[in-house]
């Protein structure tokens, strides 16, 4: 039997021992209340290293709990850690590839404005070689049209002279 059913035993005992007339008082058998109040002391300390087990048992789960809410928490906390540097180096690499395609770009840029200005330079000395080719060119043609027209007029005062020639000999 427990602690409480013996209670309940010693509170029927009160409750059903004799009242005292014109008084709230009852009149108890002395040898059967100590009866069962050793009782209920007998069973006390039992119920008491039970109770006590229970606490302890009951303390140790708690501790155990708040150990590993603690745990969980530091592990949450690190992941949340993690979670961020690894946020921060994907924007650090994000920034990094930006800056370098930036800087392949303006590379890039740099390297189609030398090659037209090397493209505009080596133009511009062939234009000027062309050119100096055709004023050379013109005036060779112009020199053999100047010989030929002299040529045609000395071949034809030739022949005029030749014809001219044969007639006087007729």
């Amino acid at each position: 039997m427990d602690i409480f059913a013996r209670l309940d035993k010693l509170e029927d005992f009160i409750a059903n021992s004799k009242r005292v007339p014109l008084s709230s008082s009852v009149m108890v058998n002395e040898a059967e209340f100590y009866d069962l109040l050793d009782d209920i002391r007998a069973t006390l300390p039992n119920e008491l290293k039970q109770a006590r087990h229970v606490a302890k048992e009951r303390d140790r789960i708690m501790a155990e709990a708040q150990r590993k809410e603690e745990e969980l928490l530091a592990q949450a906390e690190k992941r949340a850690d993690d979670m961020v540097q690894q946020t921060e180096i994907i924007k650090q690499a994000e920034l990094e590839r930006d800056h370098m395609i930036d800087e392949a770009q303006e590379e890039a840029r740099r390297i189609v404005y030398d090659a037209e200005d090397v493209a505009d330079r080596i133009f511009g000395e062939m234009e000027a070689s062309l050119s100096e080719v055709k004023d050379s060119t013109d005036e060779i043609l112009t020199r053999i049209t100047s010989w030929r027209e002299k040529l045609r007029g000395y071949t034809q005062e030739t022949a005029e002279d030749s014809y001219e020639y044969e007639r006087d000999e007729e």
